[in-house]
């Protein structure tokens, strides 16, 4: 049985990670994963908190960036066919995704790219990275592959915008760059790329979501269920809320 909350309850738990301290590691905690409503005002907890970061957008700003001694590229990455018997989907998909070129998206240049410079920092990594050459755009990719029939281990829209900020944020994107010989006038874009008809997808419709995604300048990207067509594009700089 789902946990009930009233909506004080829930944003007080948000306000907890609103901090200097812990906002990098919000998008880790399970609220942002809940899919109920609140006791009280019968409101979606995913709407609910959205509502509130709107209000204290600010507090994404206290996101330290993580300056990699490293590359952030990684030797040894090439593209491989899925095996569908490993239970990592996600890489598995994202490494033949490698060197392919989507609509929108651009050419897939990396995956698994690391954020980190020392174990102990809070920070995972970039599931894919692409290159509009047209555009003169980088992507980095907050790719979700649904668990199968297990509607409790989904993960939201909120989930998944909340990663891709925070990462955009930890990234030194000057030395990302620089490592993969992209041109100086690179615009760094921000994006979900989801399945149809997955979680996330179904949550676009919601008004705190759409607004959250505009605010953050994040887009969306959905993919059908052979794993290489790109079938939609959500641009959220343009979008009417």
């Amino acid at each position: 049985m789902s946990i009930l909350y009233t909506k004080t309850e829930l944003l007080k738990k948000v306000d907890e990670w609103l901090t200097p301290e812990k906002i990098s590691l919000l998008y880790k905690q399970n609220f942002v994963n809940y899919l109920g409503i609140t006791s009280d005002t019968k409101e979606k907890y995913t709407e609910v908190i959205a509502e509130h970061l709107l209000s204290n957008l600010s507090a994404f700003d206290r996101i330290e960036r993580i300056s990699r001694e490293s590359s952030y590229k990684t030797p040894g990455h090439e593209w491989k066919p899925i095996d569908y018997t490993s239970p990592r989907k996600e890489e598995q998909i994202a490494r033949n995704m490698f060197e392919h070129t989507y609509p929108y998206i651009g050419k897939i240049i990396d995956y698994q790219t690391p954020l980190k410079n020392s174990l102990k920092d809070p920070a995972g990594k970039i599931d894919l990275l692409s290159w509009n050459e047209d555009k003169k755009q980088a992507y980095i990719i907050e790719f979700k592959v649904p668990k199968a029939d297990d509607k409790a281990r989904q993960e939201t829209l909120l989930r998944c915008i909340l990663e891709i900020e925070t990462y955009s944020r930890i990234l030194d994107f000057n030395k990302l760059k620089y490592y993969f010989g992209l041109p100086a006038e690179t615009a760094l874009r921000k994006a979900i790329l989801v399945y149809e008809f997955s979680i996330p997808h179904i949550q676009i419709r919601d008004t705190n979501m759409k607004k959250l995604m505009k605010k953050l300048g994040v887009d969306m990207f959905l993919m059908n269920k052979d794993n290489k067509v790109i079938e939609e594009h959500y641009y959220f700089e343009e979008l009417e809320v």
